[in-house]
């Protein structure tokens, strides 16, 4: 069953019952619905908190509000399963952030020490709110902590896991090229790039699984390295280890960012893996393809009630892209509601979306056309939203693209 927490305020949020409300009784039409939670099955997608105090103080107060938001449903952060902190770049160190992030967390629930979060940290140019300096993009577990199996590092931070899973699914941490046993790293994009593949073979074997078991990935790539170059080899690696990615891809996408927590990283990469029926088997998922059978990726990947789905943007089926941002988002919202469509789900099935806009685009004006576009196409969406993040990135694959959004939708049960 599906469920979302939907309020305007903190104090909504925490004095809702565990269930659903509806948006349209608490919020104006005039503004955009999101859900700050939405469950589905186990699984929980809040909405990406963010904070108004200055310096560490504001990611002290995103921790205190990412446990708060799980309050109603008597769930807290120590349900984390993964983690992506966004970092305006150049506001605060990285280093900095990690250690009173995972500081605050702890001391809110001391069971983090133990059952640890799989984590990435991205720096990014700007916020839609000016006085916004770190978002929280994350995922809990109604079950979690003590039923999902954590690998630590061997080699590596200590305060995240390598990878957490349970028997279905498996998130790994960010993955980047250093070399933590011997403290080097090496300088190319692709030097760094096998240095990455070979890290996500061997967190997944470490869970279980391989390279060929990812069905949902997300690369960061640091401005000034080519996209599209690091796509291409992307795959070329994934392949080399897992040859039958390419009759079962994944889903994925692709954001250029302004850096990681090292000047040194070029990109960072984090997955979500799948344990299929039959150990050592290959997976059934519901796929549904590209009509290009050239591309690499799935535009949809099933796993039992949940829908991974990669990034859309809004070329559209000419291979043209409009000038406009906002002709962008309608068509990016058509392509992922196409998408939907084809495993006989909508819009309205969405739990989690997160929406690219590139530096320089109105980001209110692109939210509320994604809002527009995505509850003319399917209705039940605004009584019952996503959980939504929104972000300010250098760039998308194209110098053209302004706007990307990925998603997981799930099944009604």
């Amino acid at each position: 069953m599906i469920k979302r927490l939907t309020a305007v305020a903190v104090v909504a949020v925490l004095s809702a019952a565990a269930g659903c409300t509806s948006m349209g009784e608490q919020q104006s039409a005039a503004v955009p619905a999101s859900a700050p939670v939405v469950t589905a099955g186990n699984i929980v997608f809040p909405s990406g908190p963010t904070g108004s105090q200055t310096g560490v103080q504001q990611v002290e107060e995103v921790v205190r509000k990412a446990n708060e938001q799980l309050a109603a449903q008597g769930l807290g952060i120590g349900n984390m399963l993964q983690h992506t902190i966004f970092v305006k770049d150049g506001a605060l160190s990285p280093m900095q952030v990690l250690q009173t992030f995972h500081g605050t967390a702890t001391k809110l629930a001391p069971s983090l020490k133990e059952f640890r979060s799989v984590g990435t940290i991205i720096r990014v140019p700007d916020f839609p709110d000016k006085n916004t300096t770190i978002m929280l993009d994350w995922v809990a577990g109604k079950n979690a902590p003590a039923s999902y199996q954590r690998v630590p590092f061997v080699y590596g931070p200590q305060e995240i896991a390598e990878s957490i899973g349970n028997d279905k699914l498996v998130f790994t941490a960010g993955l980047e090229a250093m070399d933590f046993k011997n403290g080097t790293l090496v300088p190319t994009i692709d030097q760094q790039m096998e240095v990455i593949v070979g890290k996500l073979d061997a967190a997944l074997k470490n869970a279980g699984l391989g390279v060929g078991n990812m069905i949902s990935h997300n690369l960061y790539v640091k401005k000034g390295t080519d996209p599209l170059h690091v796509i291409e080899k992307f795959h070329e690696l994934t392949h080399r280890y897992a040859p039958e990615l390419k009759n079962r891809p994944s889903v994925g996408t692709l954001v250029v960012v302004d850096g990681m927590a090292g000047d040194g990283f070029l990109l960072e990469m984090d997955a979500v893996a799948a344990r299929p029926a039959v150990k050592g088997q290959p997976d059934n998922f519901k796929r549904v393809l590209f009509d290009d059978t050239s591309m690499p990726i799935a535009r949809s990947v099933a796993v039992d009630d949940l829908v991974f789905l990669s990034g859309e943007e809004g070329m559209d089926k000419n291979g043209a892209i409009s000038d406009d941002p906002l002709v962008q988002v309608e068509v990016a919202v058509k392509k992922l509601d196409a998408t939907l469509r084809k495993s006989g789900l909508t819009l309205a099935n969405l739990v989690k979306h997160r929406l690219f806009i590139k530096k320089g685009a109105d980001a209110e004006q692109v939210r509320r056309k994604f809002h527009e576009v995505a509850e003319k196409l399917a209705p039940g969406l605004k009584n019952k939203p996503s959980a939504e993040s929104v972000l300010i990135v250098e760039g998308l694959a194209s110098d053209k693209m302004a706007f990307e959004v990925s998603a997981i939708a799930a099944r009604r049960r």
